[in-house]
């Protein structure tokens, strides 16, 4: 078997942050119910979906370093079955979303919570995916200060992240309509996606 060698600790340590920061922030469905909250003054709420979705992705680590994301690799129906489950609760959320923004400001009732940020990481055959090619060997080469770097890093990520949307969201009001369209589209888009693939794997 070859050996892989750890890095420094310091490298270890900027190649997790770096990674944490690339992985946080392009548009996803976390990100998209974080600034339709935050843009809202719902600070709580934003962040406790980002808690949520980080618990989300320690689980499928810690599923990586024992074996058990292998194991659902290939089993790709049970893959399917939880893909579908988190198109759905993806779906339920682009129409809450949309609900909330044809209310207005004020009488939104777009969903954001700790549940809503673990189950979406939870259920996403794309995070399964990702953990499978990558966490076994970061945490190999990274070893646990890689690790750490990883999760603090994209927990700062997301207080920056709800803080600064908040702060515009309370000087540009309409702009926060907008955003909660922009959510229903990303939230959606992702949903029929990721239903689309699980069709695939449970017709595979």
């Amino acid at each position: 078997m070859t050996h892989i060698a750890q890095i420094s600790v310091w490298h270890a340590v900027l190649s997790g942050a770096l990674l944490a920061i690339g992985i946080a922030a392009p548009p996803g469905p976390v990100i998209a119910i974080m600034a339709n909250a935050s843009m809202r003054g719902r600070v709580k709420e934003s962040l406790m979906t980002a808690c949520g979705a980080i618990s989300g992705d320690v689980i499928w680590l810690a599923l990586a370093i024992i074996g058990a994301v292998t194991f659902l690799n290939h089993r790709p129906h049970v893959v399917g079955m939880l893909g579908l489950a988190g198109a759905l609760l993806l779906l339920w959320m682009a129409w809450s979303t949309w609900r909330g923004a044809r209310a207005g400001m004020h009488g939104s009732t777009a969903p954001g919570s700790w549940k809503i940020g673990f189950f979406t990481v939870l259920t996403s055959p794309f995070s399964l995916a990702w953990w499978l090619a990558n966490g076994t060997l970061l945490y190999t080469v990274w070893g646990w200060p890689g690790i750490a770097a990883f999760f603090v890093t994209g927990s700062l990520y997301a207080v920056c992240f709800t803080y600064v949307f908040c702060w515009v969201g309370k000087r540009a009001v309409s702009a926060i309509v907008w955003v909660a369209y922009v959510s229903v589209v990303v939230l959606a888009g992702f949903g029929l996606y990721v239903g689309w693939t699980s069709l695939h794997l449970l017709r595979g």
